[in-house]
């Protein structure tokens, strides 16, 4: 092989390692659709986002688990968090790190390796929870060992399992069940005192307040709606990790890329234009060519990272331009803030008919623009 073409695949390779980075930082699948599936013969070593009507994740999830749905079902294991949305949830497997849960009816029959969060009507736990459980709702059953503290609020509570640490409620009713076991203390505020059944025990102190009027739930059916609309809004939120990933992990080219697309923003309208339509064909016919292989290659995933980041990078730029403006800022700023402002402006934009969209097109066109010239003027100075 001649040292020209040494040094082109030397330079690819330089290239394409920047643009892997980003990329496999915010690495995710995301599925949508009417009745999104994770199979029970599938793995995915990555976080995975379910968003739609009836959603089943019965295969391996290595990382977080994002579910916004209708009915809700997970029959396979997830290694770390798991955050899950629905009207009719039922887990019935292990997840290793912490569980958070908002709906109708909930059922909980894995194991979960450390803390549960329940927001819902009626919920039962009846796989083993390694930590605390905080719980606000209507009703809920507890028949599985807990390894720390309660904090529970809302209608009727039953307890019937062994829990490692205190127990706090402000509700209704409370109930002990005759295999129910606490260690800690025991602090509930009620109409009236706890039913404990024979075989009961509280290991701790207990301390009843009587409230003089029946606890409201926390839990409305209108609060209901607002947190599964809040959860449905997955997208949102994978959009808003990517961007604060790539704007605060790579501050020097997402300044650059701002202050380019602030500068020139017609001339890089253009440049975008021209990368968008231009780059793909170009690489594909240096592709024919031997010595343009590296070159073709290069242009191929240049083109491909331009692309996956650029909605990203679009809502980066809106956001530190907005700010600047209405904040009457001498400098851009680039924080969690600024980002944030960002990709809901970005997201809202998506909720106009056509004006939205094209706006959204503009943004992207001026930010491919920006980008290409930042990454072709960072390549010649490596020469």
């Amino acid at each position: 092989m001649s040292n020209s073409l040494k040094g082109s695949w030397a330079w690819a390779a330089i290239i394409i390692s920047t643009l892997i980075i980003p990329v496999a930082a915010i690495a995710a699948e995301i599925r949508t659709g009417e009745s999104p599936t994770l199979s029970a013969t599938e793995t995915v070593n990555n976080d995975l986002y379910l968003l739609g009507g009836n959603i089943s994740s019965g295969g391996t999830v290595v990382g977080d688990l994002v579910i916004g749905g209708g009915n809700v079902s997970v029959n396979g294991p997830v290694s770390q968090d798991a955050l899950i949305g629905g009207g009719s949830i039922a887990i019935l497997s292990d997840v290793g790190d912490d569980l958070r849960v908002a709906g109708g009816n909930i059922s909980i029959a894995g194991k979960v390796g450390k803390d549960i969060v329940v927001a819902g009507g009626q919920t039962q736990i009846s796989g083993s929870v390694g930590r605390d459980v905080v719980w606000a709702g209507g009703a809920l059953a507890v028949n599985a060992p807990v390894g720390g503290k309660m904090q529970l609020k809302g209608g009727e509570v039953v307890i019937n399992s062994h829990v490692s640490g205190n127990v706090i409620f402000t509700g209704n009713k409370l109930t002990l069940g005759k295999d129910a076991v606490i260690d800690g203390n025991l602090d509930y505020a009620a109409a009236s005192e706890a039913t404990i059944e024979t075989g009961a025990v509280v290991k701790g102190k207990t301390t009843f307040t009587q409230l003089t009027s029946p606890a409201k739930s926390p839990i409305t059916k209108e609060g209901i709606i607002a947190i599964l609309s809040a959860l449905f809004l997955g997208k949102f939120l994978a959009a808003l990790l990517f961007a604060l990933v790539l704007g605060l992990l790579f501050k020097r080219f997402a300044f650059a890329v701002v202050a380019s697309a602030a500068a020139h923003p017609f001339q890089e309208i253009g440049r975008g234009f021209i990368v968008l339509i231009v780059l793909p064909i170009a690489s594909v016919i240096a592709l024919v060519t031997l010595i343009g292989i590296p070159f073709g290659v290069l242009g191929l995933l240049l083109f491909g990272a331009l692309m996956l980041t650029a909605s990203a990078w679009a809502a980066v730029l809106l956001g530190a331009y907005v700010y600047k403006k209405f904040y009457k800022q001498a400098e851009y700023q680039l924080t969690w803030q600024t980002i944030l402002l960002g990709v809901l402006i970005y997201t809202l934009l998506g909720l106009i008919p056509v004006l939205g969209g094209l706006a959204k097109f503009v943004l992207v066109l001026i930010v491919l623009g920006s980008s290409a010239k930042i990454v072709f003027e960072g390549a010649k100075s490596w020469r």
